[in-house]
């Protein structure tokens, strides 16, 4: 366990002092507090919000031409964070592949973190587990956070 945390703590680098660090901090402190889900969800939660601060700075010209040739028009363009909100999460995954914002891979990782994401936020049944926690952390900050 101590192993763990330390390289869970050791994934803080990749960030510059500020609010994401904080989080990050908060992430691995509900993992070691043997809060599994929350540390899941908040996770979810920073990448995401990464991801949309990537796309607005950078990629909102290739976002909003995927969108644009989306047959479902509720949202005609991005131009805020609020708009990016409005998305649902797997749309907002889907635009992002069809702008080439992500790579195939990156699509698959963070569907599938959004599925655990998704249990790990509604009462269930079901063990949200140490290994999987890791897992998905160490998924989320190298693949997308580190590299957007």
């Amino acid at each position: 366990m101590l192993q763990t945390s330390a390289e869970l703590r050791s994934l803080e680098k990749n960030f510059e002092d500020g609010p994401k660090k904080r989080f990050l901090v908060e992430v691995v402190d509900c993992f070691e507090a043997n809060a599994n889900r929350a540390a899941i969800v908040m996770v979810w939660i920073l990448a995401i919000d990464h991801l949309f601060d990537h796309v607005l700075n950078h990629k909102s010209a290739e976002l909003n031409a995927a969108l644009s040739a989306n047959p479902d028009k509720r949202i005609k363009k991005i131009s805020s964070k609020e708009d990016l909100s409005e998305l649902k999460e797997i749309k907002f995954i889907e635009l992002c592949r069809a702008a080439n914002v992500i790579s195939n891979d990156v699509r698959k990782i963070l569907e599938d973190a959004l599925g655990v994401r998704n249990t790990a936020a509604h009462p269930s049944s079901v063990e949200i587990t140490k290994s999987k926690v890791i897992s998905v952390i160490e998924d989320l900050v190298i693949n997308v956070i580190k590299k957007f």
